[in-house]
């Protein structure tokens, strides 16, 4: 095997070399390199992170100030006080004492960085492990030449073969900070504080992840404070006099860094450090004891029990030698400990606690944080303190005064207070994940279909073309595109090309178990356009429920008399297969009639033609009423980062504000419907489940609950109770327990007819569709009555049936099996017939179904029947 010393004669002999402080690391690796093809150069790009936190979800980051006295022999009252500041800060360069410039390795900032740093780099063929040695690089050093940076002989990335791993430090050539020899592992720096605080230099480290070996590009570098600063200012009320010198006393003054996991280690050999300053103050608070190029650098530690800071004071009389124990405060790495001397005991303690709010879900709302931030001395005077918060979408790497759009309010300051003051705080809704766009076709469709209306001109659905003229009108319009819609204020099927249609809502009562004129949420109809009728005044639009997060929005009344309408919009990013109900409200909050919005890319032309058994034809919509494909949405978490920080002390708070992720795993589904009644309630997640599928109110708010229930009146009060509470399910099972008529207008009995219908304004079907007779699925079953001779096959797999559409068997139609939503609101489906409503009733209080077996085997009845308060699917025949 060939060591390093000689690979790395082969590289430089070859021009392999590569520039940037880095340690290039591997998994599983030889110190073996084979001699690779000229590629791209190797160069560096060096920047200095500030701050070195790291915060879990909800946690604050900090640590608390303390202030502790300093004995003197007269017994005169002098407090430390300390804080910590994120970074290291540096503060002015001031002339010394002398009047001469002081220098030496200060604080490093970006634009102060090192000439040189030094980079050991690892390239590896297998996965990284601590058996790796720096055989690409060890220990280079690279220089800045106009904008770039790169190492004084060629360096050539390896190529594809390899991965590699570059390690970097500054400053080189330093003997206080020495990195580890050409051994096995990630490098290490053994570190031994100089005496002279003229020699600490501020040490910078930077590491990358792996890189592939024929990246060709830049190497970026980020540099990170490993050290910890210490500084000296001024507190309150301190008095004017000289500080001649300060010690740092019996602290830890070696360690060894890791450059992989960032870990100090193996810190100890005690010692002190001190400095002659002869810093003249007119005791401002705040004012520097220490400037830049004083500035102790630190090994981070606990302090020991023996830790002490020791400041000789003159007063203009006599030197005063102030001494306090500093024992087991922490010195965390990448911070700046600033220590504040006071001559008073009215020494000023920061206090600043916030508490996180808690972690909020995916369809948005609000939660609570609180922040407390006040000063108290040592005589327990307190004091607020005002705070400001800045935010961060990148863990915490950058910061910025404006919050994320997601974040809805915040507030992001505060006067401060002794106790605590609570906020809210909330955030939207999420969107859809763009995974859940890929894998899913549906969304893809509806996303991509061609924008419809806009806020000037919405499209009307009750129009072909989407314009002004009201054409034909339902209780159900279908929208297939993002776009900004609007439907007229006309009950259900009202009007039909262009003109009042009567038969929808005037009846030739034959008997009393016919409703003559039909009824709006207070009496008879006289005029399809709701605001003409007595009573009835629209004022406001709203949405009352939709199972698709986000699906409408911005619902709205416009206009007066005729001329109103609702308008609401689908945004692109949100738009899914899903449904809503809307309605309009009188100036007292009452519903006066309610709409159901379909959303879906499936195509409603491509009806299924059936033939029954008496041998009349049928156009079947080719899926149930309101269907959702199936298929699993996803809501990703989402998270900002907020710091608060104290405006007088600079004391800091990071707590994390986050949205949890939500997946909802769904089967095809459909919603249910009451006989007689035209608005639907929310389905089940479906293939037979008796879980409710998530829903979400006019807030936003997710449920998965079942729909309330009340008992209605019966007679024609069952009908205006149902209008008047569109979300709300009647649980008396009969219902009106009187009317046959309520879906075709010209049902007078149970009577087995194959003749058309007449479409009613309670029919929950869309334009061109209404609810099936009593004789549209005969085909499905030998002889057209209840027997186990069914026509058609059962697949386990989507758990439904395939009716042959007719008796060559060609094609089929599928009916999923979909369960039903018993009277009290809850989803049942233990019975063993799954059914589909017909129009007619069979009684007075059972409405006609169509009921078939849940499983491979049983019996199919085309003209059964069902308690009319059972909520049930509907599958819709064209006019």
């Amino acid at each position: 095997m060939r060591h390093f010393s000689f690979i790395y004669d082969i590289l430089w002999k070859a021009g392999f070399c590569l520039p940037v402080c880095v340690c290039l690391c591997v998994l599983s690796c030889s110190d073996e390199l084979e001699h690779p093809s000229r590629s791209s150069r190797v160069s560096f790009n060096p920047s200095v992170r500030y701050s070195c936190l790291s915060v879990s979800r909800g946690a604050v980051d900090t640590f608390p100030g303390t202030t502790v006295p300093l004995t003197t022999d007269d017994g005169n009252g002098i407090f430390l006080h300390t804080s910590y500041t994120d970074g290291i800060v540096p503060v002015p360069a001031q002339a010394g004492g002398d009047g001469t410039s002081v220098t030496r390795g200060t604080p490093i900032k970006g634009d102060n960085m090192y000439a040189t740093f030094g980079v050991s780099a690892y390239a590896y063929t297998g996965p990284w492990n601590e058996n790796c040695h720096p055989n690409f690089m060890y220990d280079i050093p690279v220089t800045r030449s106009g904008d770039s940076w790169a190492p004084s002989s060629d360096y050539y990335w390896p190529g594809e073969t390899y991965k590699t791993r570059f390690f970097a430090y500054a400053p080189r050539g330093n003997a206080a900070y020495r990195l580890s020899g050409q051994v096995a592992g990630a490098p290490t720096i053994a570190c031994t504080i100089p005496a002279d605080v003229a020699e600490q230099e501020d040490l910078l480290v930077a590491g990358t992840g792996e890189l592939d070996g024929n990246s060709n590009s830049v190497v970026n570098l980020t540099f990170q404070h490993a050290l910890t600063a210490v500084k000296f200012v001024c507190g309150s009320d301190m008095q004017p006099g000289t500080v001649k010198s300060v010690v740092l006393r019996n602290v830890c003054s070696g360690g060894v860094y890791n450059m992989e996991t960032g870990e100090w280690s193996d810190t100890g050999g005690t010692a002190s450090f001190s400095q002659t300053l002869d810093r003249q103050t007119n005791g401002t608070e705040g004012d520097t004891i220490t400037f830049e190029p004083q500035t102790f650098m630190m090994i981070p530690q606990t302090l020991p029990d023996s830790a002490a800071v020791e400041i000789v004071f003159n007063d203009g009389k006599i030197d005063r030698t102030l001494k306090a124990s500093i024992k087991n405060s922490v010195w965390p790495k990448g911070k700046t400990v600033t220590y504040r001397i006071s001559t008073s005991s009215i020494n000023w303690r920061y206090i600043l606690d916030v508490t996180a709010p808690k972690d909020m879900e995916y369809y948005g709302g609000s939660q609570n944080y609180s922040v407390s931030s006040y000063r108290e001395n040592a005589s327990g005077v307190r004091e607020p303190v005002p705070w400001n918060a800045v935010y961060s979408t990148d863990g915490g790497i950058t910061w910025m005064p404006t919050k994320p759009e997601w974040l809805a309010t915040f507030t992001a300051e505060g006067d401060g207070g002794i106790t605590a003051t609570s906020y809210s705080v909330s955030v939207c809704s999420q969107t859809i994940s763009p995974q859940t766009v890929r894998d899913n076709a549906h969304i893809r469709n509806l996303q991509d279909a061609p924008s419809r209306g806009t806020a000037g001109r919405p499209y009307n659905l009750s129009n072909s073309n989407g314009d002004r003229d009201v054409e034909n009108t339902a209780n159900c319009y279908i929208v297939g595109a993002p776009g900004v819609y609007s439907l007229p204020l006309v009950y259900g099927n009202a009007i039909k090309e262009g003109k009042p249609n009567e038969p929808a809502y005037r009846s030739n009562k034959l008997n009393n178990r016919m409703l003559g004129n039909f009824l709006n949420h207070r009496g008879d109809i006289t005029d399809p356009y709701i605001n003409n009728n007595t009573g009835c005044e629209a004022k406001s639009a709203e949405l009352v429920w939709q199972d698709a997060m986000d699906l409408l929005a911005d619902v709205e009344l416009e206009g007066s008399g005729e001329s109103a309408y609702v308008s609401f919009s689908v945004n692109k990013t949100t738009i899914q297969q899903g449904n809503a109900v809307i309605a309009v409200k009188d100036a007292g909050g009452t519903v006066l009639w309610s709409w159901h919005i379909w959303v879906t890319d499936r195509d409603m032309t491509g009806t299924k033609e059936i033939t029954n058994y008496q041998g009349t034809k049928y156009e079947l919509m080719p899926v149930d009423l309101g269907w959702c494909d199936g298929g699993n949405i996803i809501y990703e978490a989402r998270n900002v980062k907020v710091k608060f920080t104290q405006g007088e002390a600079g004391e800091t708070k990071i707590i994390m504000i986050s949205q949890k992720r939500h997946e909802e795993i769904l089967n095809g589904n459909a919603p249910y419907y009451q006989w007689g009644r035209k608005d639907p309630f929310p389905p089940s997640v479906g293939k037979g489940s008796v879980t409710n599928k998530t829903w979400y109110d006019a807030e936003g708010k997710a449920s998965s609950l079942a729909p309330k229930v009340s008992a209605f009146q019966t007679g024609k009060g069952c009908i205006t109770d149902g209008i008047q509470n569109p979300a709300v399910m009647n649980k008396n099972m009969y219902m009106t327990n009187v009317f046959y008529n309520l879906w075709d207008a010209s049902c007078s009995a149970n009577v087995d007819q194959d003749s058309r219908l007449v479409k009613t304004i309670y029919d929950p079907t869309p334009v061109g569709f209404h609810l099936p007779n009593r004789m549209t699925f005969t085909g499905f079953v030998a002889g057209g009555k209840a027997g186990s001779n069914i026509k058609g096959f059962w697949d386990s797999a989507l758990h439904g049936w395939y009716f042959y559409c007719n008796s060559r068997k060609e094609e089929t139609v599928f009916f999923p099996v979909l369960g039903r939503r018993l009277n009290n609101g809850k989803v049942e489906n233990t019975k063993p017939l799954q059914t589909r409503w017909l129009a007619s009733a069979a009684t007075e209080a059972l409405g006609g179904v169509l009921s078939f077996p849940k499983k491979s085997s049983g019996s199919l009845n085309p003209r059964h029947s069902g308690y009319s308060g059972e909520g049930v699917v509907i599958r819709a025949v064209r006019e």
